[in-house]
């Protein structure tokens, strides 16, 4: 219930308000009257109503004052104004008040009631955004460790474009580093890991990761030097910093940390190290490099720490970042559902790996899987599972290193993105033609209203260019030409009535001005309406 104070010189006026409206119907309750600006000024201060209805003119302070008063005191009380001044300066310094409401005396109770109800309804609506506010904050402060992984996952893989930015969520989530490089990413990735965890149930697989994170971590975070977070479920990035003077170099520290989880978690595991990436947007060639590290202890055997400049043949994979531009494209495309263009974005990374002959058949490979990992990522984003799109996804996976030949991995990229696009084709497709639907019987229903673009869209829950841009995709015709449409249909079958006038049949479709209504018509049907009217009275 809302506290309500009535301010009025007048006794039986401040008497017969509280007794003549049944407030409580409102969801409002009179808690004191006063009989001038300074006594309303006083109560408001002590009991801090949520409405102030006060007259204009009252003693020792008028009711303007009063309420002046109290917005410059940042009392947050809603008011409205009764004044038998019909005059425009007392209008006007209302408005500058932002007054919620202005009632001329003599008072018709039904204004009365509109008005209260109004701003109860604008003060439910203000607290229920509060309340939203509040429970988003709730909701960031307990999911905070998950967006802080959700956040290192991004920036490492390239998805921030300013320092700027970096810098922000850096210090959002309270990690404590500077945002200048270099920054240098490693991988770690416990060997044989399927092997390893193969009669887990997943909560112990959960609880190994979890152990791994902290082993990790703990260590990183030595100095302030770097942190840690598991990007895949068998892939742990950490982030280094420069080492501080006189502490243990990247390569060593990434050596204390496999060594530590087969000292703690009996677990053998290898590390590959990128080279230091010169700004913090560009720790995704770092941590790109890492991932092909590592894939070397094919060669090294297993519990080994790889940077990546000690590999000759890997040292090229960074000289092709039009490929990485091509790869982050591949996957845009296909959210989008355009199957075209994502066939000629994977001819365009085939064409970029054969022009480098030079290049294993491994690295092809990887940029393969890597890109299907991609894929898998953005569809887990979506709440989409990539194995009810493409069932036999591990078979697919698994067959890419089977592949000896470029053209192979090729068809097999083909196949694969050409299905997940079409995937997203259809879902737009069914998801815009709903939308449609629902547009097209909101503007049914309320076309003989003032229907705008900006008053579907917040209907819909969509911006105003989408839903314009899907409608006209969708019906071959503008939201505007569709509801005008509506609207003159709806005239000629009102003309066909010989007792409705013009005038009245113009603001029945929606319109406020009968000649404009005639000129509307007159390019749709071709015939003014009383031409058209004719028709059927001859």
């Amino acid at each position: 219930m809302l506290k309500m104070i009535i301010a009025d010189d007048e006794y039986n006026v401040r008497e017969g308000l509280k007794e003549v409206v049944r407030w409580e119907e409102l969801g409002v309750e009179v808690i004191a009257d006063a009989a001038d600006g300074l006594e309303t000024v006083e109560l408001c201060r002590a009991l801090k109503p949520d409405i102030l209805l006060t007259d204009i003119r009252m003693p020792m302070m008028d009711g303007l004052e009063a309420a002046l008063k109290l917005k410059e005191n940042g009392d947050p009380v809603r008011v409205i104004i009764i004044s038998g001044a019909e005059d425009f300066g007392y209008a006007k310094t209302a408005l500058s008040l932002n007054a919620d409401g202005y009632i001329l005396k003599p008072i018709k109770l039904d204004e009365l009631r509109q008005t209260v109800r109004k701003v109860v309804d604008a003060i439910s609506a203000e607290r229920s955004r509060e309340a939203q506010a509040e429970r988003l904050e709730r909701q960031v402060r307990e999911n905070m460790p998950v967006l802080r992984e959700k956040f290192l996952a991004e920036w490492t893989m390239g998805m921030y474009g300013n320092e700027k930015e970096v810098e922000d969520k850096l210090r959002f989530f309270g990690l404590p580093f500077p945002v200048e490089g270099p920054w240098t990413v490693a991988v770690v990735q416990i060997d044989d890991y399927e092997q390893a965890v193969g009669r887990y149930s997943e909560a112990r697989k959960q609880l190994l990761g979890f152990s791994v994170h902290n082993v990790l971590d703990e260590i990183a975070a030595r100095g302030g030097s770097g942190t840690s977070f598991p990007m895949y479920e068998n892939e742990h990035v950490v982030l280094f910093r420069p080492p501080a003077p006189g502490a243990l170099d990247t390569a060593a520290v990434c050596r204390e940390m496999t060594d530590s989880l087969r000292t703690y978690l009996k677990l053998s595991a290898s590390c590959g190290i990128g080279r230091p990436a010169r700004s913090a947007v560009d720790l995704y060639g770092s941590y790109r490099e890492a991932l092909a590290a590592i894939r070397h202890t094919f060669y090294t055997g297993k519990n080994s720490v790889l940077f990546i400049g000690d590999f000759e043949a890997d040292r090229r994979e960074l000289e092709f970042p039009q490929l990485f531009d091509a790869e982050n494209e591949l996957i845009r495309l296909m959210k989008l559902g355009d199957a075209e263009e994502a066939a000629a974005t994977v001819g365009l990374i085939f064409d970029t790996l054969r022009g480098h002959p030079r290049l294993p058949i491994g690295y092809a490979q990887s940029v393969c899987v890597e890109l299907v990992h991609a894929a898998d990522k953005a569809l887990r984003e979506l709440d989409e599972n990539i194995r009810q799109i493409v069932p036999d996804y591990s078979a697919v996976l698994a067959s890419l290193y089977d592949k000896r030949e470029a053209s192979e991995l090729r068809e097999a990229m083909l196949g694969l993105f050409g299905r997940l696009a079409g995937f997203f084709a259809q879902k737009h497709t069914q998801k815009n033609g709903r939308t449609v639907q629902k547009i097209k019987a909101i503007i049914s229903r309320a076309y003989m209203e003032n229907v705008s673009v900006s008053k579907l869209a917040e209907e819909v829950y969509l911006s105003p260019n989408y839903i314009s841009l899907i409608f006209k995709q969708e019906t071959g015709e503008s939201i505007t030409e569709y509801v005008t449409k509506v609207r003159m249909e709806a005239a000629k079958e009102l003309l066909k009535s010989p007792d409705l006038k013009i005038l009245d049949i113009a603001e029945m479709v929606g319109f406020e001005n009968a000649a404009y209504f005639s000129t509307v018509f007159k390019k749709y049907a071709g015939m003014h309406p009383q031409k058209y009217r004719a028709l059927f009275q001859s």
